[in-house]
């Protein structure tokens, strides 16, 4: 009996949940390193700033390279496991292993040799991140072809990843390395860094593990790899010519082109957000703490609400509602102190509005992500339709390479801000005056208008609806009976 023949597993609830699990180990690897990693290496352990911005710039270039480069294994591997799940497996044990390692360098050693260490353990942690990442990735739209089944998927994902980082956070802070009544302790403090390395790798491990055998059984229905002769063997000239099958389709340009200026934007917003905290608001570090819990409280509402929107609205509509009413919701404060229409600062209704905001903000936020991902996914069946050509992870790794490429630009642009203004090195000895201050918002809401307005202007030439993707999946089963019917090799489901 063929596979055709074979009823699939249905991918249900529990599988949708395990399957969205192994987020976690990406939301706790982002988290520990942008909260954690630079005040550990240069507070506890001594290196210089500029040491482990060079290790940091280092990894960031050779993990934006290599992730089209596993996208394309991950998308030609032929194993009795089929494409996805050995790299997936593979991972696990080095990732948690690179985790630990980073958080727990020798003593004794001297700066270039940390920095060394520093590179490596770096490296190994993103290459292996990536060898889970995007195989996992790829996965979704293999798993679930329905249009408004795939928004649910990924937001799964995203509800596990927004959840991780909310508890790297609380148990970093909280718990083991939290600061104590001597003194001792906190972020700066070794101590507490070998308990919260060991609980964050077995954590990466187990998840890593649980996703990948929750769709293990689904394996003989993925689908195969391309049959290759030995006039089309695998090639960097193969390699290209994938690239090029998924840069001419319209669609997937323009959700590449979205995820790059949403990538800039993002850096710029968060390399500004202490500063607006600080010194714009001027809220203390318990407010501020408040406010990203909230934030992290309408993040998990809105992957809970996104696949109601996306069924009401449609994927596109849907995306650009959100991410307008995001920009708009973002941008109005501040447009608002500008023309002194804000409450004062220092009192309880500004915290409040400010409240409001964070909630709107997290929720507006991961709808937007979990629809856009969506989207992306459709571009698969978009292109196959086209050219016959299914390259899910190389599409994901394509997308995740140009947002990596430009992520840099949007800590260039609040950085610029900031010289414009003539911020000061050191506020302590000249705070900012509220001349500077008023400048830095004048400056900062144009650059998010022009920025993001170009992200939600290309979202208009996504050219998939429902019922052109109904269609190209109508086309691809045509096609694969065809292939079927003439005993040609096949890669049906």
């Amino acid at each position: 009996m063929s596979l055709v023949d074979r009823q699939r597993p249905k991918v249900g609830r529990l599988t949708l949940g395990l399957y969205g699990l192994g987020a976690i180990s990406s939301g706790i690897k982002m988290k520990a390193l942008s909260a954690f990693l630079l005040i550990f290496y240069n507070q506890a352990i001594g290196l210089s700033p500029t040491t482990v911005s060079l290790a940091i710039t280092i990894v960031m270039i050779c993990d934006a390279i290599s992730d089209p480069v596993v996208g394309y294994v991950s998308d030609h591997l032929k194993t009795p496991w089929g494409r996805r799940h050995p790299l997936m497996y593979a991972a696990a044990l080095p990732l948690a292993l690179g985790f630990f390692l980073l958080w727990n360098p020798p003593a004794g050693w001297g700066e270039t040799a940390l920095f060394w260490y520093l590179l490596g353990c770096l490296l190994l942690i993103r290459i292996c991140d990536t060898f889970f990442e995007l195989p996992s990735l790829a996965l979704a739209p293999e798993l679930v072809e329905d249009y408004d089944g795939r928004t649910s998927i990924v937001s799964s994902r995203i509800f596990f990843r927004t959840l991780a980082t909310f508890g790297v956070t609380i148990l970093g802070f909280q718990v083991f390395l939290k600061r104590h009544a001597d003194g001792s302790g906190g972020p700066a403090d070794r101590g507490g860094y070998l308990g919260f390395s060991i609980a964050m790798a077995l954590t990466m491990f187990v998840v890593i593990l649980a996703s990948a055998a929750s769709t293990h059984r689904f394996i003989p229905w993925l689908r195969k790899p391309p049959a290759r002769t030995q006039q089309q063997p695998h090639s960097v000239r193969q390699f290209f010519r994938d690239a090029r099958g998924l840069l001419s389709n319209p669609s997937a340009l323009a959700m590449l082109g979205v995820g790059a200026f949403t990538a800039v934007a993002s850096g710029a917003k968060s390399g500004l957000e202490f500063y607006f905290g600080l010194y714009f608001w001027k809220l203390t570090s318990g407010q501020i703490s408040l406010l990203a819990l909230l934030t992290a409280v309408g993040a998990l509402t809105g992957a809970l609400l996104v696949p109601h929107v996306s069924r009401r609205l449609g994927k596109r509509r849907g995306t650009i509602a959100c991410y307008t009413l995001g920009l708009l919701t973002g941008a109005a404060p501040v447009a608002l102190r500008l023309f002194d229409l804000m409450p004062a600062n220092g009192t309880s209704t500004l915290l409040v509005i400010l409240m409001v905001e964070s909630v709107l903000q997290g929720l507006l936020y991961v709808m937007t992500a979990v629809m856009m991902n969506s989207m992306l996914s459709d571009v698969i069946e978009d292109v196959a339709a086209q050219s016959g050509q299914r390259s899910e992870a190389l599409l994901f790794s394509t997308d995740a390479f140009f947002s990596k490429a430009v992520s840099g630009l949007g800590v260039f642009i609040s950085s610029t801000l900031l010289t414009l203004i003539a911020f000061p090195r050191d506020v302590k000895v000249t705070p900012p005056s509220p001349e500077m201050i008023w400048r830095l918002g004048a400056l900062y809401v144009p650059t998010l208008l022009v920025v993001t307005g170009a992200a939600i202007g290309l979202l208009m030439l996504f050219r998939i609806d429902r019922a052109k993707h109904a269609d190209n999946l109508a086309k691809l089963r045509a096609a694969e009976l065809t292939e079927d019917a003439v005993g040609a090799p096949t890669n049906t489901l």
